[in-house]
């Protein structure tokens, strides 16, 4: 009789042991790898945005756009937005606003974007689901009719603004910003809420840690120190808005990683929620 070669049990248990062991080695490289890319991919679309604040500050005298306004024309709702409480709050992730589609939305800021490769980070587009904790959109959401997350870079809300809440905090001038190497003119912001850090997640298209009355406070807690304002139970308590969390962040606190950030001077970096303030403030 013909000898039949076949693997007996214990090797077949050596050989799925050792594919194991591989993946348990390569899962997390890979991973780690593809969150470098990434994080890559988003800091190229960052630079992108310190190129358009460059060249429209230079065209404009030095102002800046109006952060309010600095994707589209208006910030009142459009015949297509009807039937939203509060449409400005849910752009973010409005296909009918869709500025790569619906370029009659666009603001004259804008027009300095037209070429950017992406107005949104992949880390992002990953993580935007339809259970952000946000109130705005908790409130809107179902009544969305094509949910496409587009963007989620921000403009600093204390350059330019045209909101009396923060006219003494805010500048108009891009000379009249103090280090342009520390403040970003635009930010990711996350969709996710921690309550004691920030109450909005992200919901327009300007980031603002906290309107005029909160920064005097913030300063006179701490001695009038920009870089001692942090928010959360050990700082001064929870901002409006924060810098986003997730490249590199924890898999149990999506919030407690870095968030890119394009600054004045041309150069992108990354920073935690924590230094929010201090790269936002301008004087």
């Amino acid at each position: 009789m013909r000898r039949v070669n076949a693997f007996t049990l214990i090797e077949l248990l050596v050989v799925i042991s050792v594919i194991a062991i591989l993946m348990a080695i390569m899962v997390p490289a890979l991973s780690k790898a593809k969150n470098l890319a990434q994080g890559a991919a988003c800091k190229g679309n960052l630079k992108n945005y310190c190129y358009a604040i460059a060249m429209y500050t230079d065209d404009s005298d030095g102002k800046f756009p109006v952060p309010e306004r600095c994707y589209f024309t208006q910030s009142t709702a459009y015949p297509v937005e009807s039937g939203l409480a509060s449409p400005v709050h849910l752009r973010w992730c409005n296909g009918e606003v869709n500025l790569r589609d619906h370029a009659e939305y666009g603001s004259p800021f804008f027009r300095y974007l037209a070429n950017a490769q992406a107005f949104i980070c992949p880390t992002f587009r990953t993580l935007a689901v339809r259970n952000s904790e946000d109130h705005f959109f908790v409130a809107d959401t179902a009544k969305l009719r094509q949910y496409k997350p587009w963007y989620n870079y921000t403009m600093n809300a204390y350059l330019g603004s045209q909101s009396s809440a923060v006219k003494n905090t805010k500048v108009d001038k891009i000379t009249q910003v103090k280090q342009p190497s520390l403040i970003f003119s635009f930010a990711e912001e996350s969709s996710l809420v921690d309550v004691a850090y920030n109450i909005s997640g992200l919901n327009d298209t300007f980031m603002e840690p906290g309107d005029d009355s909160m920064v005097q406070r913030w300063l006179g807690s701490v001695g009038g120190s920009p870089r001692l304002v942090i928010p959360g139970p050990g700082g001064v308590g929870a901002f409006y808005d924060v810098i986003a969390g997730y490249h590199n962040a924890p898999a149990a606190d999506l919030m407690a990683g870095r968030g890119n950030c394009a600054l004045l001077d041309g150069h992108v970096d990354a920073y935690p929620r924590a230094e929010t303030f201090v790269h936002a403030y301008p004087r």
